[in-house]
């Protein structure tokens, strides 16, 4: 999403919450509509942390690695090249992974970050769980021992086995949250901002996106609307009929 150089709302929220619960070892939740750019943040986010020092340890969740424990495990640990030989060894590198000082002067800080999260399945939060908790004592005062902070970042809703929607759960974490989050849709202003950085020589182009926006509540369908008229228009410049049909096309209207 082409979000450069654009502060959102909901990505000064992941910032704050992040940086809360990195220095604190704490357990947060952040659930917002798909397509308000909840990705784009947390990726810069992760640069600026590590940039800081932090260790950040990142997974975008899906379907088949949000399912079963040793999937999750595989598919955090496989980005480190590391290999276990069973699902109890995989969440004890894990463990190890995410060994964290957050209270004292020397050691790194270290946060885990799960996005699309709405897709973890419940024996999964419940090892989630397990391993935050690994960091009670450290909470409780002894700074000299391991904890680690954990983002979880999701969508309200996602698609059931039947096609049906359904209200992401986290049941098993909601009595360790430290921060419980409700991402917003975008605002017009930010609306407007990524209309005009889109065509941002083209009025009447921006206007139609500013529509959109307003519609849809949502950053993506902008970015993709301009994008798929790009790639229509080749080599000439959009104008305000094709950009039109584009998004005739994906509202699904006749």
């Amino acid at each position: 999403m082409e979000l450069n150089n654009i502060e959102t709302v909901t990505g000064s929220i992941l910032r704050d919450v992040t940086q809360d619960i990195l220095e604190g070892a704490g357990l947060g939740i952040l659930r917002g509509p798909a397509g308000i750019g909840k990705s784009f943040a947390l990726d810069l986010i992760t640069e600026e942390l590590e940039a800081l020092g932090a260790m950040v340890v990142r997974i975008t969740v899906s379907p088949a690695t949000g399912g079963s424990i040793s999937s999750f495990t595989r598919a955090v640990l496989a980005q480190y090249r590391i290999e276990t030989g069973s699902t109890a060894d995989g969440v004890e590198a894990m463990a190890e992974l995410l060994r964290g000082y957050p209270f004292r002067d020397i050691g790194p800080q270290t946060v885990f970050i799960v996005d699309e999260a709405q897709e973890l399945k419940p024996a999964v939060l419940e090892t989630i769980r397990s391993l935050w908790d690994r960091g009670d004592q450290a909470r409780l005062g002894d700074a000299s021992t391991p904890a680690f902070g954990c983002v979880l970042v999701g969508n309200e809703m996602f698609m059931g086995k039947g096609g049906n929607l359904r209200v992401a759960s986290f049941r098993p974490l909601m009595s360790r949250v430290t921060h419980n989050v409700q991402l917003p849709r975008p605002n017009k202003k930010e609306v407007a901002a990524l209309a005009t950085s889109l065509f941002p020589t083209q009025s009447d182009l921006i206007e139609e996106l500013k529509e959109l926006g307003a519609a849809t509540g949502n950053l993506r369908t902008l970015a993709t609307a301009a994008r798929r008229s790009r790639q229509s228009a080749k080599d000439e410049p959009v104008n305000l009929a094709l950009l039109r049909q584009i998004i005739r096309m994906m509202m699904g209207a006749k």
